[in-house]
């Protein structure tokens, strides 16, 4: 199954559906025409700064530390083997309690910064303005992304770390560009093979199901 980004696509990212010349490896090219994807080369300081305290020790696979004024990082929440989110902003008001969370099935619009664990941004709905909507359950964004946006609410944020089979797994997303699959490279994937991720993710809208 190949799986392209949300940047070829505005309404739907991530998707299932083939989108040439831009494929998961072991798909096939049609052609060699360049889509102008490739690695954003932000300064390494702004890309790193999108990885929290709390985060990087997720990655690193450490404890978690206090802070130089005393008080305790955020802890990170397990949802399942290689997939956890660290809650950034939480839901809050008179109404907060009231307000609808995700649940299987729901219509989500979200924002999201995608990024390699190395803080190399390959995916952001902010900088193309354009957010991501799609209805959980059909397996139109990586799993790691829809198990992990379930429960929040509107406004909340959550940066999410995968483990790489949450994510592309063993085939990446890769640009086509050689003859032979010998002559292939990370160089030529905007996310190399068995890749963890990172996702900054906001949830703007969630609507309920029409089967609820």
């Amino acid at each position: 199954m190949c799986v392209t980004l949300a940047s070829l696509q505005a309404a739907v990212a991530f998707a299932p559906v083939a989108l040439a010349p831009i494929q998961s490896q072991g798909c096939r090219c049609e052609n060699t025409v360049s889509l102008g994807l490739r690695m954003q080369s932000e300064p390494a300081i702004a890309r790193r700064s999108l990885l929290g305290a709390a985060g990087a020790f997720v990655l690193l696979g450490g404890e978690q530390q206090v802070s130089a004024k005393g008080a305790a990082a955020a802890k990170p929440v397990y949802l399942e083997t290689g997939l956890s989110y660290v809650q950034k902003k939480s839901a809050d008001g008179p109404f907060a309690k009231l307000a609808l969370a995700v649940n299987p099935g729901d219509f989500v619009v979200i924002n999201y910064i995608a990024y390699l664990k190395d803080g190399t941004i390959f995916d952001n709905t902010i900088k193309r303005g354009k957010p991501l909507a799609f209805q959980t359950g059909k397996k139109q964004v990586v799993p790691g992304l829809e198990r992990g946006i379930m429960g929040m609410k509107g406004g909340e944020e959550r940066q999410l770390f995968l483990k790489s089979q949450w994510g592309y797994g063993e085939d990446g997303v890769c640009l086509e560009n050689a003859e032979t699959e010998e002559d292939e490279d990370d160089d030529g994937c905007l996310v190399p093979p068995d890749t963890d991720l990172v996702y900054d993710v906001t949830l703007l809208n969630v609507g309920p199901s029409p089967n609820n």
